[in-house]
């Protein structure tokens, strides 16, 4: 028996078997597909946020080092106008930057002798013998070194009353200790300029975490501010070790982390991104493409199906 005598309902059933069989082809790539974008998304954010973290990381590298050639001038040993100026042209050259609030010079008891600053006060007199930065600058044996401190919020100068985060040096002559000089940046716009182009979408959190687990910045609830941030996000069992990066999937979202490494402490960077939506808006177009494709193959095949069923109907008529 030839194709032109084929029996329609045997037509129909392949008919049927086609349509079943394209169905469980749809559903089982379209199941792998979705496994592979989620995997895809959440290797980009990781890259993403391993690339900013060593962004803050390299900024403040390079500011600490700077600090520490400053702490190392003979003009500041002088402790004179000489140093006065020696902290405004450093002042000058960091502030079109807009991430650093100004310097203070402390003597060896911890009490700010001189100040330079953005707005060109000069707030004297304060102790800051409590600061972490103190603590380590009068223990250091020698100069040439710099400390970033925890964020704190300032009580001075144009950062007076902003989050910032102090960075140190000691300063020295012939070995004997004359006080820390203290930069302050401005942790608000240093997480904006820094962290402001994370994301992979509009409805990505960014999150900043110091070690103890307390939230330095989020670009979507900055009044959570200093709020344990694991709390936030029930996705992390446990508070991860801040030296670390990974990422995690969860029924709601996905999420990539990774340290920014400060020598004296560790923050944590944090992206979350909408799990559906992410990767809804690169699966879409793909399931689209296939149900056109398996749509256009049944139309075929219904098509030759008729075809064929007139051929033989034609040819009993004939006979």
């Amino acid at each position: 028996m030839s194709w032109q005598t084929l029996p329609a309902r045997t037509w129909r059933f392949g008919l049927l078997l086609i349509v079943g069989l394209g169905l469980a082809f749809y559903l089982f790539l379209g199941r792998g597909a979705k496994s592979s974008v989620t995997q895809l998304v959440l290797e980009r954010q990781q890259t993403l946020t391993r690339a900013q973290a060593s962004s803050v990381t390299s900024f403040f590298q390079v500011f600490g080092d700077s600090l520490a050639v400053l702490a190392q001038v003979n003009g500041m040993k002088r402790q004179d106008a000489i140093t006065v100026q020696n902290m405004d042209a450093f002042v000058a050259q960091w502030e079109d930057s807009g991430l650093v609030g100004g310097i203070v010079f402390t003597d060896s008891l911890g009490v700010v002798k001189f100040n330079s600053n953005v707005l060109g006060t000069r707030d004297l007199g304060i102790s800051l013998t409590d600061r972490d930065y103190f603590v380590w600058a009068k223990g250091q044996s020698g100069e040439g070194e710099y400390f970033i401190g925890q964020p704190v919020v300032s009580r001075l100068g144009a950062s007076e009353g902003q989050m910032i985060v102090p960075v140190a040096s000691p300063v020295f002559q012939e070995n004997v200790f004359l006080g820390v000089v203290v930069a302050s940046v401005k942790l608000q716009p240093l997480t904006e300029r820094f962290l402001g182009l994370l994301k992979v979408s509009g409805q990505t959190d960014v999150y900043l975490v110091n070690e103890r687990g307390e939230l330095l910045y989020s670009n979507s609830a900055p009044e959570l501010v200093g709020t344990f941030f694991f709390e936030l996000l029930p996705e992390f069992k446990k508070a991860p070790n801040t030296s670390k990066e990974g990422y995690l999937e969860t029924k709601d979202n996905v999420l990539a982390y990774a340290p920014v490494s400060l020598d004296s402490q560790n923050w944590l960077l944090v992206m979350a991104s909408p799990r559906q939506q992410e990767i809804d808006n690169i699966t879409t177009p793909f399931y689209i493409r296939q149900a056109a494709v398996l749509i256009l193959a049944y139309l075929s095949v219904f098509l030759f199906g008729i075809i064929v069923t007139r051929e033989n109907q034609g040819q009993e008529k004939a006979e």
